[in-house]
């Protein structure tokens, strides 16, 4: 069992609005959460990578989400100007997040699941009232803070964190058709990766299934000790994980960091393509 520090602040939701994305499984059980507990929720449509100045009329929504919101509570959905332009408004504007972007650092020790049950005084005790697992819950918060490999750290009891770990990936079954191919293609990709000194490279042209998550559980289940990946989606996405250069690749190609600055992902825009593979590869070496 654990202890979660609550923010009394945050005890009556009338005048709040919770603006999150549902495009990952710990965007997916914040959603769950809030609608259970009852928190006025405006509930992003985004895929991963989402922005706040890509949500249309969002003053308009927010208010019609709740008309005495005076606080809204956002979710890993960073945007600086709107985000004034919010306040300029009249909202007091807090943030939950913890991902390093370009030009951002919201990079914080706690996921953001776990930073929404502290912050909204969501008890081990409320969650049992509401219907949930708690344990489940702190399983989603740590597999998403530091993956399986800080689920092996904290949770010593195997059959429990196995527990926790299927219950991660039942939520990926609810995440839609966007996600309906990643066994496939993530088996297929880690049946074909390369082993090359100090990495492993598992790569697929499809761009269109985000199997990051997938080849992360892969690799979980092949090695001990968390092994330095490049993960290439086509010529979308590339992320490497697990890594002592994931920084240094943020401060040289922009993207994100996340896994407590263990991980860096870059996603191609059409002024920036993706850096190329050996390029990569020479500096995580």
């Amino acid at each position: 069992m654990y202890t979660l520090n609550v923010d009394q602040k945050y005890m009556n939701y009338a005048n709040i609005v919770l603006l999150t994305p549902r495009n990952d499984e710990e965007s997916l059980m914040i959603v769950k959460i809030a609608e259970a507990v009852g928190i006025p929720t405006l509930v992003s449509a985004q895929p991963h990578g989402a922005k706040l100045e890509r949500e249309e009329n969002i003053i308009e929504r927010v208010w019609a989400t709740n008309p005495t919101v005076t606080e809204l509570v956002i979710v890993e959905i960073p945007g600086v100007e709107t985000e004034a332009a919010l306040r300029a408004a009249g909202l007091e504007v807090e943030i939950i997040d913890h991902h390093r972007y370009t030009d951002l650092d919201r990079m914080q020790p706690t996921s953001s699941l776990e930073q929404f049950l502290a912050k909204f005084a969501i008890t081990e005790a409320k969650l049992q009232e509401l219907g949930f697992d708690p344990l489940m819950v702190r399983g989603v918060g740590i597999i998403d803070r530091g993956f399986l490999w800080a689920l092996r750290e904290e949770v010593a009891d195997k059959e429990l964190a196995k527990r926790m770990r299927d219950f991660y990936r039942g939520l990926n079954l609810e995440l839609g058709k966007e996600h309906k191919d990643i066994d496939a293609v993530a088996n297929k990709a880690w049946a074909e990766r390369e082993e090359r000194p100090g990495v492993l490279i598992v790569k697929t042209e499809r761009e269109d299934v985000p199997f990051r998550d997938a080849i992360s559980f892969l690799s979980a289940d092949h090695y001990n000790v968390p092994p330095q990946i490049v993960v290439v989606e086509g010529k979308r996405r590339l992320f490497v994980q697990e890594s002592d250069h994931a920084v240094e690749l943020f401060k040289i190609y922009g993207g994100f960091t996340f896994g407590c600055d263990r991980c860096w992902g870059v996603q191609a825009k059409p002024e920036r393509p993706l850096p190329e593979l050996e390029e990569v590869l020479a500096r995580i070496a």
